[in-house]
């Protein structure tokens, strides 16, 4: 499954990106689809796998600035609930 964080701005998901690789977590920025930037940045982190460790390591680090989103099989994204933290 693919998994988005949304930055706050290009250099936000570059540094987040940076940061979760040098810890073990395979990451890349990526353009966000455009049904999920809403007015904001046009840029997120994506990965597919230890979502709840990379949203717990950013959130330490201050670097967790936008919300996470799931992608269905369908290729819609949903907003990250709680439980699927634990993946």
């Amino acid at each position: 499954m693919k998994y988005l964080i949304m930055c706050k701005s290009l250099t936000n998901a570059q540094r987040a990106s940076l940061f979760l690789e040098r810890r073990g977590i395979g990451a890349a920025v990526v353009k966000a689809p455009q049904s999920l930037r809403a007015g904001g940045c046009g840029y997120a982190v994506s990965l597919y796998r230890r979502l709840g460790e990379a949203v717990s390591i950013l959130k330490n680090a201050d670097l967790l600035t936008g919300k996470v989103y799931l992608r269905n099989e369908d290729g819609s994204y949903r907003e990250a609930a709680a439980d699927d933290l634990s993946r």
